[in-house]
């Protein structure tokens, strides 16, 4: 029979076990990602950026959601008007609302092969469209920024022509300088 610390060391055991499956899980949501303290230095700077542009996350909002989606929309449509940036962040949310992709919006960000710039980020060199990228994810996220892609899932740069790849895909807009995709 187990003695009253016995049983209080098995329990502390089991609880540390959970904790470690839990933290293991959430590492995986950047497996893929080139070297996950190059996405905490991303999602470091991005987080000042929105500190110091005080800009505020409603509540029902998660931080990290606002930041993963701004360092997306960044590195996708840095050079994008407010449109340009909104239809990117539309593709990476209906993404997010599709059963064929993941189920978070880290883990649709970075599955490997969708955006290139998970591949191998470069450092964040514009502040301002950091911010800008910031303000339209916040948006999007809140639901306060129309969806002009028709629910599109796919984009590539207009400058692309048509890829192969989009032969199966229904052409619905081009936005700045992308062209957006449904199946």
């Amino acid at each position: 029979m187990l003695g009253r610390s016995n049983i209080i060391a098995v329990f502390l055991s089991l609880v540390m076990v959970l904790f470690a499956a839990g933290d293991s899980a959430r590492a995986s949501s950047t497996a893929g990602f080139p070297g996950s303290g190059a996405l905490s230095a991303l999602l470091a700077k991005a987080s000042d950026t929105m500190r110091q542009a005080k800009i505020d996350v409603p509540k029902e909002v998660s931080e990290r959601d606002v930041l993963m989606l701004a360092l997306n929309v960044y590195y996708e449509a840095r050079g994008e008007g407010v449109s340009g940036k909104a239809a990117v962040a539309h593709v990476t949310l209906n993404r997010l609302k599709d059963d064929r992709w993941p189920k978070t919006l880290s883990e649709v960000i970075l599955q490997p092969g969708q955006f290139s710039w998970t591949r191998q980020p470069p450092k964040i060199e514009d502040s301002e469209a950091l911010k800008a990228s910031i303000m339209v994810a916040t948006k999007a996220l809140n639901g306060t920024l129309r969806d002009r892609t028709g629910g599109a899932l796919y984009f590539h740069a207009a400058r692309l022509g048509e890829p192969d790849w989009t032969q199966r895909l229904t052409r619905i807009a081009q936005i700045g300088s992308h062209t957006f995709y449904s199946d």
